[in-house]
């Protein structure tokens, strides 16, 4: 088993949080397109939290640039605008070394 670098992801909550009942997170190797199609993208939701440790168990395997949506969601399912940071990102590990022996 590889072990992967743990990454933090944080953000600010809105001021007013009484209507909102979730946070939700998704993943894009493509760039978000501000469109219904963005929302069809799989999703953690990952609570009332300022910050999450990823990979979360929905992170693609992907080693390069990465774009990140984060949304605010209320308790009948609307969701907010999301904000959106790209950065690169690696969730593949190295090939492990081989023929390793005692002498």
């Amino acid at each position: 088993m590889s072990f992967l670098k743990p990454w933090m992801l944080s953000w600010t909550n809105p001021a007013d949080m009484s209507d909102v009942k979730n946070i939700r997170v998704r993943f894009s190797e493509t760039p978000f397109t501000g469109t219904a199609a963005d929302y069809a993208l799989p999703y953690a939701e990952v609570g009332l939290v300022t910050s999450v440790a990823l990979p979360l168990p929905n992170t693609p395997a992907f080693n390069g640039n990465i774009n990140i949506g984060i949304s605010t969601v209320d308790a009948v399912g609307n969701e907010s605008d999301m904000d959106i940071v790209t950065a690169p990102f690696d969730t593949v590990a190295p090939p492990p070394v081989t023929g390793a022996k005692l002498a």
